[in-house]
């Protein structure tokens, strides 16, 4: 050891058994220790103060000072520079100690190099696996060693045969004093937030963020001052991306390196190449090749996601917005006036138009301001789809009226060191090492409290169709959002049929948690959230040859989220049906008319069947009558030789029209003027399918089978038809129209035995059902009930009550069914038997607030509905009903509020501004009502369209039978020839 004792100091002096260079080697590793303590004390206010909020030290949203970084960096090396002097004092100083067999001194330096080594090993180790929450552990160890450290030391050189002087120990302390003060000032003098480029700086100082496009417009200064109304989700024409209502923090156009950011300069001509050769780019993941170094799980999933292929490189949505884009239109004042202000031509109306699908498809190009101009579909920016950041730099949800409603953050200096370092270099390597070391400013930037939510979903998958874009008037489009909210599913609906044990938010059916093996530094339990974004796209994957992902949303299909079941038949002229629950089977007779009942229930799908566009989207119920031999003897729901489904099909889509009365097949979103039918299945609901065919006589004797499927194809043959002929540059791979897969979601059959001889049917005498069966028997009353058909529905809801006589199902359904009827007497008494059973209950007293108000008994039909409020607060049908009974009781103030809360919920709702006009009027506020009025005008149902669907439903009597509540598909049976067969 070095140094010698003094007098007084109790030992004797002794001197220093190193060699010179060996003294100097440790006086080089104190000074080392001196900065590197002064260095991770800084390190450590920082941690200490960001949990506290400290400001001076704390990172705060977007702070993080370069000297921090800088520090974080020297750190690492410092750390091991300090490793390797420490290695080479050790092996030299541990061969001479050992001599003395001075047992203190060697333990208190094993211990201390053990601690040392595990010191080094965590922070190599948090070096390559970054400061996440799942490597928390590696940090406090490596904290703990690092305060172990010099006291480790202290201990080593206390028992040793000499102590350091009094001095050197001075004038360590000092130095490590004197070296933080000097960091604490440095970091205090250039401490900063991150700050926006100059172009971005220069727009907010011309006050373009509160304007037209800007993310702190007030819209209702941007309307006509003759607007009585102005809607929430108005986008004024002075927006550079109207009629989007997206926005950016300035106000202005923003680089479309935002959204592409990543891409170097090998990018462009690779996207141009595989356009060239495939019609789209999909083997460069645009935009996402920075976020993959530290990201590769979530972006090699986002690279098979229908995200990423939602722009030019989707050849399907290619073909309809260039439709829109290249069809003539005349231009309307709002359209006008946004022509006039931006200097765009008279002829690119259809391009200004295409903005409005561009908040949710385009952004690369939106953005830019391009979406107005020729767009080149080999560029970059056509081919980026939606990108990492695309939805990461969005920083605002304006409201939740949709159609990508959002405000995107203007392009922002990178907070982290060598943030232009190129791909693979040395400079890289320490940005990312920055990044992993201090990742809170990076997960705050990119990863907005809101994300979790349905709400942020709702900006792209909540629609409506508005003037600027047809024309005609506000209508809704497809809206998973508010049929997520109002329903059991997210439990803000009392009225559900069933409610689960816990609310489900779009995430988690659409991204769960899944493994990531690649290392993802997001991961927490070494799971990720998956960016597959798994759903009912089977067109593009199969379009690309990507096989797997096919796979994946099949089995997402059918993973419980539908299900079929032949649940009753009505044989010969009988009209009391045979369940399937019961053990003892009809016997059908040669000859005989059979009527059957197909249930699908909805399960597990959290909006409704089908979501999305049901203009081209295409589900059906394939309904089949087989022999014992497996030979096809009647169909109803196949595809026909040209590939289109059977028009008579008991079909789940919507059929809509334009206002000439032609039926939308292009996804010409622009024309839709009403919907001639459509058959949906709302979640937790069912719907009924009913088949009637006749017994052929040939089958004597023998059995027959009854066979349905639920079956699901992406595109209709119409839509595919078109996209492949007006798009043939982006189907490339294919040399006919492409014939899209179809997936069988839910199956089931049943077998029965036809009788030998002509006769009377044998009445099979009712067999107990299992207990377990009083959900098919619920789920059969709920269809019959929906299609409008409540006498029918009595009967299964009884068996419920007796199946489980402990469950409010029955008697509550029971209640419903009869206030349906306008029996209040018989919906009175089901409801006195539900509160037996569960007094109280809010989904009971749901039916009771509507029972009571058809009563005329307003004060207790108010105070049920506030029953249902307490424990669903965010039901907006509770809200909407206990308004609409507070203005029929005369209590309009309080009327007003419940239906103020409603229009939260949801600012499009009609029949709350209807209920809120009339209150305002009795109370002598003309000025509102009228804005109320107005509102209501807006939202309401334009009764008048339906004229056109007259024409089209005779000429197509296929649709005509959908758009009956009740209706039975006929099958004809074919003779039965080995040809028939299957």
């Amino acid at each position: 050891m070095s140094g010698v004792t003094h007098p007084g100091e109790g030992r004797r002096a002794l001197p220093s058994i190193l060699p010179r260079w060996l003294r100097i080697l440790l006086r080089a590793l104190l000074g080392v220790g001196v900065v590197m303590l002064a260095n991770t004390l800084y390190l450590l206010a920082n941690r200490a103060a960001d949990g506290l909020g400290w400001s001076f030290f704390a990172v705060g949203e977007t702070s993080l000072p370069k000297l921090f970084q800088a520090m974080v960096l020297t750190h690492t090396g410092l750390g091991l520079l300090l490793a390797s002097l420490a290695l080479v004092f050790f092996s030299t100083h541990l061969s001479v100690v050992w001599k003395r067999r001075h047992r203190a001194s060697i333990l208190s330096g094993v211990g201390f190099v053990t601690v040392a080594i595990v010191l080094v090993v965590t922070g190599l180790f948090i070096l390559t696996a970054a400061a996440t929450r799942d490597h928390r552990w590696a940090w406090w160890i490596h904290v703990m060693c690092a305060a172990l450290i010099p006291l480790g030391y202290a201990t080593h050189r206390w028992v040793s045969y000499t102590r350091p002087p009094a001095g050197r120990v001075r004038r360590f302390a000092i130095g490590v004093g004197a070296g933080l003060l000097i960091l604490i000032a440095i970091h205090g003098l250039t401490r900063r937030d991150v700050r926006l480029t100059p172009e971005a700086r220069a727009a907010m100082e011309l006050g373009l963020g509160a304007g037209p496009g800007g993310k702190a417009r007030d819209v209702s200064r941007h309307a006509d001052a003759s607007d009585v109304f102005v809607p929430r989700g108005f986008v004024p024409p002075g927006s550079p991306f109207f009629p989007s209502p997206a926005t950016t923090t300035s106000g202005t156009y923003l680089p479309a390196r935002i959204i592409t950011r990543g891409s170097d300069d090998s990018v462009p001509d690779a996207v141009r190449g595989e356009v060239e050769r495939d019609g789209f780019a999909s083997e460069t993941a645009i935009g996402a090749e920075t976020c993959a170094r530290c990201h590769p799980d979530v972006t090699e999933q986002w690279e098979s996601s229908a995200h990423r292929f939602s722009s030019f490189n989707n050849p399907f949505y290619e073909a309809t917005v260039n439709d829109l884009r290249e069809t003539p239109a005349p231009a309307t004042e709002p359209v006008a006036r946004h022509l006039r202000e931006f200097g765009v031509p008279q002829d690119a109306v259809g391009r200004v138009k295409s903005k409005w699908c561009s908040g949710c498809h385009d952004q690369a190009l939106m953005l830019a301001g391009t979406m107005h101009a020729p767009i080149d579909r080999g560029s970059v920016e056509a081919q980026a789809g939606i990108t990492c950041l695309a939805c990461h730099a969005i920083d605002q949800i304006h409201d939740v009226t949709g159609n990508g409603n959002y405000n995107i953050a203007d392009e922002q200096e990178d907070p982290y060191l060598f943030a232009s370092a190129e791909e693979g270099s040395l400079r890289a390597f320490l940005h990312d090492a920055a990044i992993k070391a201090k990742p809170t400013v990076h997960m705050r930037q990119m990863r907005q409290e809101f994300f979790g939510t349905s709400e942020f979903c709702a900006t792209c998958h909540k629609v409506s169709l508005t003037e600027p874009l047809n024309d005609y008037r506000w209508l809704r489009g497809q809206d998973e959002y508010d049929n997520w909210h109002d329903s059991g599913v997210s439990r803000n609906a009392s009225r559900t049929f069933y409610l689960p044990t816990e609310a489900r938010v779009c995430q988690d059916c659409h991204m769960p948690p899944v493994p990531a093996p690649l290392g993802d530094l997001a991961a927490e339990d070494g799971l990720v959230r998956s960016h597959r974004f798994l759903a009912v796209n089977t067109a593009l994957p199969f379009v690309r040859g990507d096989t797997a992902t096919l796979r994946r949303i099949e089995a997402f299909l059918r993973e419980d989220k539908l299900s079929v079941d032949i649940f009753a038949l009505r044989v010969g002229e009988s009209s009391e049906p045979v369940f399937a629950p019961e053990r003892v089977r009809p016997v059908l007779r040669p000859g005989g008319r059979v009527l059957v009942d197909v249930v699908v229930r909805n399960r597990g799908v959290g909006h409704t069947f089908p979501g999305g566009t049901n203009d081209s989207n295409e589900g059906w119920l394939e309904f089949s009558v087989l022999d014992e031999e497996g030979r096809l003897l009647a169909i109803s729901g196949a595809l026909l030789e040209d590939r289109r489904l059977d028009p008579f099909a008991h079909a789940y889509k919507a059929v809509v029209l334009d206002s000439t009365g032609a039926r939308i097949q292009k996804r010409n979103a622009q024309d839709i003027h009403v919907t001639a039918a459509a058959n949906l299945i709302g979640p937790g609901t069912a719907d009924l399918a009913h088949y009637a065919f006749t017994v052929p006589r040939e089958l004597a004797g023998r059995r027959v089978k009854l066979e349905a499927r639920l079956l699901w194809r992406k595109f209709d043959r119409e839509y595919t038809e078109f996209a492949f002929r007006e798009n043939p540059d982006g189907f490339k791979r294919f040399t006919a129209t492409p014939v899209l897969p179809v997936t069988e979601i839910a199956a089931t059959e049943v077998e029965l035995n036809v009788l030998g001889s002509s006769g009377a049917i044998p009445r099979p005498a009712p067999s107990a059902a299992d207990q377990e069966d009083w959900e098919r028997y619920n789920d059969y009353g709920i269809a019959l009930l929906l299609e409008g058909n409540t006498q029918a529905a009595v009967e299964p809801f009884q068996r419920v009550t007796a199946l489980q006589p402990d469950r409010v199902d029955g008697p509550l359904n029971l209640a419903r069914v009869a206030l349906a009827n306008g029996n209040l007497q018989a919906a009175y008494e089901a409801l006195q038997r539900a509160e037996g059973i569960r007094p109280g209950d809010a989904r009971s007293a749901w039916v009771w607030g509507g029972v009571l108000q058809e009563d005329g008994r307003y004060p207790e039909s108010a105070q049920a509905f506030e029953r249902v409020l307490e424990d669903f607060p965010s039901d907006r049908g509770a809200w909407r009903q206990l308004g609409r009974t507070l203005y029929l009781d005369r209590r309009y103030e309080e009327a007003l509020h419940a239906l103020a809360r409603v229009l939260e919920i949801d600012p499009e709702d009609r029949v709350a501004h209807y209920h809120r006009m009339l209150s305002l009027r009795a109370l002598g506020r003309e000025d509102e009502a009228r804005r109320a009025e107005a509102a209501y005008e807006r939202y309401r149902i334009d009764e008048a369209a339906q004229a056109v669907t007259r024409a089209y439903r005779a000429a197509n009597p296929g649709v005509n039978l959908m758009a009956q509540p009740i209706h039975t598909h006929e099958l004809a049976v074919w003779r039965m020839t080995p040809a028939a067969s299957r």
